[in-house]
């Protein structure tokens, strides 16, 4: 909130500095200006405290010092009047002779010093008027903030509450999951010691024969002879023991290395990583010693037949 109007008649005020200065040293003004200067000694009384001689005298000591009068004038604090000066003006502003119009005839510079008390008055009223208003939507708007703060706290609990829900119906879901898999887990728990026996007799003895013989020994003989015992030893029907002794990555990664990509060979390949002791190669085509050289590089020994050392 600003008063323009106050501050332009501080301004005119300013240009009219010397009239103030030369109207010092009259003997005694006209009445209308001596009630300008009153009204200025009780609007800038400090702390409230009107005093009781607003002669012409007193006003002249007042405006003695025209430089440091009128920067009183400008630095006034319009938003601050003490009361008892609010009331000790009223009168002056009762007065039909007080205006600037009338008081111009005989002083410009009174006539701007009546402009400036009437309105740095109107000032502060509009501004007690005001600043309650102001309060209330500064007041207002902290308690806007405050709330859109909490509105924010709510809504990240309610987005967190939101996930959590829904992390919860997908556990739902996972539950046919875990309900398939125990039961799967449950089955293979009756068949794994037939099936750790059927793959170890797979390493053990399968190697040196031809995809033939492998099916022929595994399909039937093995399983039908397991199943046949007096007590028999359940197998997982259609067991691969690929799926249990290697996975497509580990397969890849031979291939990679030079390993044909045929059933044989990665049976082969599969043998060779699963057994305890060293195999017995039969390498005509010198396609495994190539896929041995390039899997272990240099931590590969080779020792032949007669070396000595």
């Amino acid at each position: 909130l600003k008063n323009e109007s106050a501050d332009k008649l501080i301004q005119v005020v300013g240009v009219e500095t010397e009239k103030v200065a030369r109207e010092k040293s009259f003997g005694s003004p006209v009445a209308a200006v001596t009630n300008v200067t009153a009204a200025v000694m009780v609007l800038m009384a400090p702390g409230g405290r009107v005093p009781k001689d607003r002669s012409w005298k007193a006003a002249k000591v007042m405006m003695a010092k025209v430089d440091a009068f009128l920067d009183a004038l400008i630095h006034f604090k319009k938003e601050n009047i003490h009361e008892n000066c609010l009331k000790a003006i009223q009168p002056y502003l009762g007065d039909p002779d007080f205006s600037p119009e009338l008081i111009a005839a005989k002083s410009n510079a009174a006539a701007g010093l009546c402009s400036w008390v009437i309105n740095i008055v109107k000032f502060y009223e509009v501004y007690c008027e005001v600043e309650p208003k102001r309060q209330a939507l500064s007041k207002a708007n902290a308690e806007l903030a405050a709330a859109q703060e909490k509105l924010s706290v709510i809504k990240a609990k309610i987005n967190t509450h939101r996930v959590v829900c829904i992390q919860v119906g997908g556990l739902a879901s996972e539950n046919v999951r875990w309900a398939e898999a125990v039961k799967s887990f449950r089955h293979q728990e009756s068949t794994l010691c037939g099936d750790v026996l059927l793959i170890t007799a797979f390493v053990s003895y399968l190697g040196y024969f031809t995809k033939r013989y492998r099916l022929e020994l595994m399909d039937n003989s093995w399983r039908p002879y397991l199943s046949q015992l007096k007590v028999p030893i359940p197998v997982t029907p259609g067991l691969d023991p690929l799926t249990m002794l290697t996975d497509d990555a580990d397969i890849a990664g031979w291939q990679n290395e030079g390993l044909p990509a045929d059933r044989m060979s990665t049976e082969n390949a599969t043998i060779l990583t699963s057994c305890e002791r060293w195999p017995l190669m039969v390498d005509p085509q010198l396609q495994g010693i190539k896929w041995i050289k390039s899997k272990y590089g240099e931590e590969l020994r080779i020792i032949r037949i007669g070396q000595r050392g």
